[in-house]
């Protein structure tokens, strides 16, 4: 009779002779870091599982010293079912989280730390209206966020996005004045800017040359980035009505593990004494603040046995904002 280790040894032997010689090569190499890039439909996942299987079985290495990150509760089911087929009842001992599911571990574990944070509550969609719409009435009157005719709350919605972007991203008022900057001076020189021919403009009688800057065009520009900076001033003060009413939002959750791994070095190496492997699938989902906890976790070793799965073109050609391009940085620190 064949025993269950012996069992289970043969379902990732039949798991593993699946794999296309490429697919053998990511599985094999279970030292240090290792991109996979492939599109939908090509297994990325059975890879992914494949690998964890083959760790266990080859390297002196627990089930709980693994840590395999996804980007939805609905892919961690699915990763734990191909996993208990594969390596059977030790699947349940590896360590699979969404990012939120993971910080949320680290919260609980570290209460002493974070207990401060378990007197606040979830924001509701109501409270988040009066919020905004709290933010908008304390500004002064001449600012461009602040509307006396038609909607008065216009911007509110706007707002709200570019701070659940900030936060995503885990961008600074500072860093995000700089983008604004930044940007604004590539376009000056951008051919959407710049007068294609001779023009002369009828009311003003000034005459502008090919390759001169299109000065009302720009300054149109200028005024959107204008509302833009105004409402990142306007972050800190939000955070402050969010602190007032003891509310918090989903995205906060990652920023409070960020700020106790750089904060409190004893809970940063407590999960880097934990996790000896790294696991990421869809990692081209992957945002700014999500990615600085994976390195966070990584950066205790020049080479860290971390394993990323996604597709770059769905990374090049997303555009979430302020989007980091996390895996094709990736790509160049490897």
């Amino acid at each position: 009779m064949i025993d269950r280790k012996a069992k289970f040894t043969n379902n990732f032997l039949d798991a593993y002779k699946q794999l296309n010689p490429k697919q053998k090569e990511a599985v094999d190499h279970i030292e240090g870091p290792v991109l996979v890039n492939a599109g939908p439909g090509t297994g990325k996942t059975q890879i992914l599982a494949t690998r964890i299987g083959k760790i266990l079985i080859e390297q002196d290495v627990s089930p709980h010293n693994i840590l395999c990150l996804t980007y939805t509760d609905s892919a961690t089911i699915a990763m734990r079912k191909r996993l208990v087929k594969i390596i059977g009842p030790e699947a349940h001992q590896i360590h699979i989280y969404t990012f939120h599911g993971f910080c949320n571990q680290v919260i609980q574990e570290n209460l002493e730390y974070f207990g401060g944070y378990r007197k606040l509550e979830p924001i509701s969609d109501l409270e988040v209206v009066n919020v905004m719409e709290e933010l908008i009435d304390g500004l002064d009157d001449d600012s461009p966020l602040k509307r006396f005719k038609g909607d008065r709350y216009y911007e509110s919605v706007r707002m709200r996005k570019l701070f659940i972007l900030m936060k995503k991203e885990n961008i600074s008022t500072e860093e995000m004045h700089k983008m604004s900057n930044d940007y604004l001076e590539i376009q000056s020189e951008s051919d959407d800017y710049i007068y294609k021919r001779k023009y002369t403009n009828k009311k003003t009688g000034k005459t502008y040359q090919k390759g001169d800057l299109n000065e009302n065009k720009y300054n149109l520009l200028v005024q959107k980035i204008d509302t833009l900076k105004a409402a990142v001033d306007q972050y800190e003060n939000f955070l402050k009505l969010m602190d007032k009413y003891e509310r918090y939002d989903y995205e906060d959750m990652i920023l409070w593990v960020l700020n106790a791994f750089k904060d409190n070095e004893d809970i940063l190496l407590k999960y880097q004494e934990r996790y000896q492997y790294f696991l990421v699938d869809e990692y081209q989902d992957t945002n700014g603040a999500q990615n600085a906890i994976l390195n966070d976790l990584i950066s205790y070793w020049e080479a860290p046995n971390v394993f990323v799965v996604g597709d770059d073109d769905q990374a090049i050609y997303k555009f979430q904002g302020a989007n980091l391009g996390n895996i094709i940085d990736f790509k160049r620190k490897y």
